[in-house]
């Protein structure tokens, strides 16, 4: 496992940095790469005081883009995004660069593969490990995730971690996972209880232990409970300072994220999802603490590794079922349970090889064959995804930075761009001001575009065509603006055609006169 591992999980490091966005578009890669960007210049808030006295309701959120909220100080918004991978990020701005924030999740998704596979490694042998690090890397929501700037991949790793140096059972790994599940809290807070998971099963490995190594355990429980910890109290910190109490995050309360009508929904889709694009085979896993005997593996008896591995799963599937549905029926939200992909395809594939090694009395053919059935998914995982699309995601996500070029270089520095989907990216690639209009009043547009031009400012509209019907409907009935009735004064027509309008330019289109439509072009960076 050890080479063959190492080679796979560079491999998707490098896919990784091969074929990802590279480019803070939407709300998550925004926030998390613009977050980054603030830690790297020593802050952690945006200063916008003028929004304090425009006139429109609820004028601090709309000059909060996605990713991003009224902080406590009136006239400042801050991140809505855990700090975690931002910090990372920031580290690696200070080192190499604005560029550099792309590499780390690349870089995370190759240790998270390389750490699936040897904890395999150690529940059953080399070719276990192996095969969970080859249905990880080619399983259709980590690749998705793993072009992506967020999250997703970096809270999968500091948890596997967390997990697979924990059962170790030394004190060093104990600290090491304390450290790792101190980066995954603070990466995900949400998944506070896998901390007491493994408090939970190091406490009873202790209580099980022999009296003369009973003080080692129990000090192998207290170290990793002290670094944990740490990663809950600077949670509560930022939380504190940013949103004004340890219990509060940038997100809306617990009662409105959560609640038990969700779960209807959320069984319907989350199981529906994982069978359409990893198969049946995934859940195999289930059944693991029945099948496999209790002594096996390089260190003893596993079976309460197996139950910790069920534990796992089920405290992230769990922490999903009553959170709140999102409205589109959309397969990439299994990114919420990724942090459970390693134990599942653990508890899976350790499944396959003992319950395959029963079945057929040569052990050589039975490992082959185990081999053989893993190396079939991963085929078929690697297929899905690319019938998915998720190496498209630079080509479809450049758009961001053509507009935001174009906007930078183009358009005056006092223009204040009108946008939703880019909201974000307008301020990060465009440097300019933007105002979020899912949070304009649905009769403001008008008096708003007034009043920021009475102010000295140049307001423009920036939406993508598949934006323009939602816009219409939302203003068209009250604003002369929100019919879109003229024409743009630049568009880029491709991957995606986004559009800039300029509303000085609707009353001399009405009087007759003709406008002439820039196109965007592409940014050399992507040429």
């Amino acid at each position: 496992m050890t080479r063959a591992g190492l080679a796979v999980a560079a491999l998707v490091a490098v896919i990784g940095l091969w074929k990802a966005s590279f480019v803070a578009g939407a709300s998550d890669a925004f926030g998390y790469v613009s977050e980054a960007d603030l830690i790297a210049h020593g802050r952690l808030s945006i200063d916008q005081q003028f929004v304090r006295t425009l006139p429109w309701p609820f004028a601090d959120w709309s000059f909060a883009p996605a990713g991003y909220r009224p902080g406590v100080q009136r006239g400042v918004i801050v991140p809505t995004y855990p700090a975690g991978v931002p910090l990372i990020m920031a580290l690696f701005q200070r080192v190499g660069g604005r560029t550099a924030v792309f590499y780390v999740v690349p870089i995370l998704g190759g240790v998270c593969v390389w750490v699936a596979g040897m904890l395999a490694r150690d529940l059953q042998h080399d070719a276990a490990g192996l095969a969970v690090a080859a249905l990880l890397a080619t399983s259709p929501i980590f690749l998705v995730e793993l072009m992506a700037p967020a999250s997703d991949v970096a809270a999968t790793c500091w948890w596997t971690i967390a997990f697979a140096a924990a059962v170790r059972l030394t004190t060093i790994s104990a600290v090491t996972s304390g450290l790792a599940a101190a980066m995954a809290v603070l990466t995900r807070p949400n998944l506070v209880l896998l901390d007491a998971a493994i408090a939970v099963f190091l406490a009873a490995r202790a209580a099980a232990a022999p009296a003369a190594d009973r003080r080692q355990s129990v000090r192998r429980l207290l170290a990793f409970v002290a670094f944990a910890a740490m990663g809950c109290a600077v949670v509560a910190g930022l939380n504190t300072v940013l949103y004004g109490a340890p219990l509060r995050s940038g997100y809306e309360t617990l009662d409105a994220l959560f609640a038990w009508s969700n779960a209807r929904a959320n069984f319907a889709r989350y199981p529906r999802w994982l069978m359409q694009t990893q198969t049946p085979f995934i859940a195999t896993g289930l059944i693991a603490p029945w099948i496999v005997p209790a002594q096996m593996g390089r260190a003893g008896d596993r079976t309460p590794v197996l139950w910790l591995l069920i534990a796992w799963v089920a405290v992230v599937c769990g922490s999903y079922l009553f959170y709140r549905p999102f409205g589109a029926d959309e397969w990439t939200y299994l990114r919420f349970l990724l942090p459970a992909y390693p134990a599942l395809l653990t508890l899976t594939v350790v499944t396959v090889f003992v319950g395959l090694r029963r079945l057929v009395a040569d052990s050589r053919r039975a490992t082959a064959l185990a081999i053989a059935l893993c190396a079939i998914m991963a085929g078929w995982q690697l297929r899905k995804s690319i019938a998915l699309g998720v190496f498209a995601a630079r080509t479809i996500e450049r758009r961001y930075v053509d507009v935001g070029h174009y906007v930078q270089t183009m358009l005056p520095l006092d223009t204040i761009c009108i946008a939703r989907l880019h909201a974000g990216s307008l301020r990060y690639y465009g440097e300019r001001t933007t105002l979020y209009y899912d949070w304009l009043q649905p009769g403001w547009l008008d008096a708003a575009v007034r009043e920021l031009g009475a102010r000295g400012y140049h307001p423009v509209i920036v939406v993508e065509r598949d934006e323009e019907p939602g816009f219409r409907a939302r203003f068209g009935a009250f604003n002369a603006l929100g019919r879109l009735d003229w024409p743009p004064s630049a568009e880029l027509a491709s991957p995606v055609d986004v559009r800039i309008y300029d509303p000085a330019e609707r009353r001399r289109f009405l009087d007759g006169d003709r406008i002439a439509t820039r196109a965007i072009e592409p940014w050399q960076r992507f040429r």
